[in-house]
């Protein structure tokens, strides 16, 4: 479904990203862990149209993207869910996750979109008149997991999604992100929580200084004496 070729990204000619190459199946989820600075959100960004690369190239089913805009690689089905969640802070919850489904022209389908995410988090069915700036951290990561939903994505793309909520708010995401999985949706996450991404994964990247140094699957990685020692602690 996503084929990353040497892609290279930089910011005012400071390089972040060096050649990194991924694939991800129809079905898996694949994760891109790394300590902070390694170039993720850089990668992310760039497969997700918000910051073109000077180099690869990105296919999502079939297609070169490399040079398409955000909103065009979100109508070819990919959705991202940014760090730091960038929700419409003084729109109510309802709104946002409306917003989410601007592709989406049934009424019936929004609605059963709509009532998909508030069986995975009730707690946003509780907040729907509220706005979205009042929400709790975790609250707020909900909604933006929600809203990327409501555009019914082949590709879920998350970025860093447990960061900065209480331990147990981030279970029942990770719960909600195995679940949506499971209806089929293919998911690449980038997630700081090294020992939450090797449950959830099929196979993992490592990234360091914006280049790959390790890939495989989760039970190869978590005997890795890299990640035993510079991840895990062990």
């Amino acid at each position: 479904m996503l084929t990353v070729t040497d892609l290279r990204v930089s910011y005012q000619d400071a390089p972040a990203v060096n050649g990194v190459s991924l694939s991800l199946s129809a079905g898996e989820l694949v994760s891109l862990v790394g300590s902070n600075g390694a170039g993720k959100s850089s990668v992310l960004a760039a497969i997700a149209g918000l910051h073109r690369p000077i180099g690869g190239s990105v296919v999502f089913d079939g297609r070169d993207v490399s040079r398409l805009p955000a909103h065009a690689i979100a109508r070819l089905g990919l959705a991202l869910v940014p760090e730091g969640r960038r929700l419409f802070a003084h729109q109510t919850v309802r709104a946002n996750l409306i917003l989410g489904a601007y592709l989406q022209r049934d009424r019936a389908v929004r609605a059963e979109l709509l009532a998909r995410v508030v069986s995975l988090f009730p707690v946003l069915g509780e907040r729907m008149g509220q706005k979205a700036g009042m929400l709790s951290g975790g609250e707020q990561q909900m909604l933006a997991l929600g809203r990327a939903l409501m555009s019914k994505p082949r590709l879920l793309v998350l970025d860093e999604p447990s960061l900065g909520i209480a331990p147990r708010t981030a279970e029942l995401i990770f719960d909600a992100i195995s679940q949506v999985r499971a209806e089929g949706v293919t998911v690449l996450l980038v997630e700081q929580n090294l020992r939450a991404a090797l449950r959830l994964s099929d196979r993992l990247y490592v990234l360091q200084t914006g280049s790959l140094v390790l890939a495989g699957t989760a039970a190869e990685l978590e005997e890795s004496p890299l990640i035993r020692q510079a991840y895990l602690g062990l």
